[in-house]
């Protein structure tokens, strides 16, 4: 585990010297930005951060193989990698939809963020409800309704200092189909159509264009056959319109959902994938 942190250390001092280099530029696009979480997900979870109205928020996701392939596979940078494309829309600066394509299992999901509070001297914290829908795309012989999923959640978050902030988010997945897989080795593991989790996160600024990040979604109760939570650690680089995270995780899956329920990699055998997540807002109006 050891090694994985020093190479990821490693790459993000990297990026960092990148953008130190950059000319900062600040608009009026930067708002989504200089919340609470800088971006509309902290890493697998949405975080409060809203689009604004008008505005279009374009993410690329990406998250390769496992660290621990070694030096054959470039420490997971030569594995099958998962790729989601998401645009997300601000109807208001209280409401936003988005749309998602990713490549394990062609998921293509539809969700929707709704900021309910916002913190302020009369009420502690951000308060918003979140929820997708999500198919599995591949001709497989399932039924439409047995390839359909869902995600509902809430996220309750609070700035507690200009450098943190944190996030709780109860989440509540749900799976038409509870599917029995067969994993390496010949075995069958048998997936659950509802599962409970806690996300918890938190961002700490360093710098006006760095901070650190971190996620962890433990189960409550019940799980699929040999999966374990969700860990996530990583950074927040700002460079003007744009922000670049880079993280390792234990999920190779992005769609909430999908984590919760496949997630086989563990934090505490140093079973994590190097990722990174590039935002970009556009105002259209």
């Amino acid at each position: 585990m050891k090694k994985h942190l020093v190479i990821f250390a490693v790459l993000c001092l990297t990026v960092l010297e990148v953008v130190a280099q950059l000319p900062r530029e600040r608009s009026n696009d930067r708002q989504v930005v200089e919340e609470l979480f800088w971006a509309p997900s902290v890493i697998i979870l949405p975080s409060v951060t809203q689009i604004p109205k008008g505005n279009v928020n374009f993410s690329i996701q990406h998250v390769f193989g496992n660290v621990s392939s070694g030096i054959s596979e470039l420490f997971g940078l030569d594995a099958s990698a998962n790729i989601r494309f998401g645009l997300d829309y601000g109807i208001s600066d209280q409401l936003s939809v988005g749309l998602g394509r990713s490549r394990f299992d062609k998921v293509v999901d539809a969700g929707f963020k709704w900021n309910v509070l916002q913190q302020s001297e009369a009420f502690p914290l951000y308060a918003s409800a979140i929820g997708n829908i999500a198919f599995d795309t591949r001709e497989n012989g399932y039924s439409t309704s047995d390839r359909q999923s869902y995600f509902v959640g809430l996220l309750l978050a609070r700035k507690v200092s200009e450098s943190l902030s944190i996030q709780l988010s109860p989440s509540w997945a749900h799976f038409n189909l509870a599917r029995d897989l067969q994993v390496f080795g010949g075995g069958i593991e048998s997936e659950k159509n509802d599962l409970f989790g806690l996300g918890m996160s938190g961002r700490y600024a360093l710098s006006d264009q760095v901070s650190l990040m971190a996620e962890w979604i433990p189960m409550l109760g019940g799980r699929s056959d040999g999966s374990h939570d969700v860990v996530s650690v990583g950074a927040n680089l700002e460079t003007g319109g744009h922000v670049f995270q880079v993280f390792l995780s234990t999920s190779q899956w992005i769609t909430p959902q999908y984590a919760m329920s496949r997630t086989r990699d563990s934090f505490s055998d140093g079973e994590v994938s190097f990722g990174f997540t590039v935002h970009r807002v556009f105002g259209i109006q």
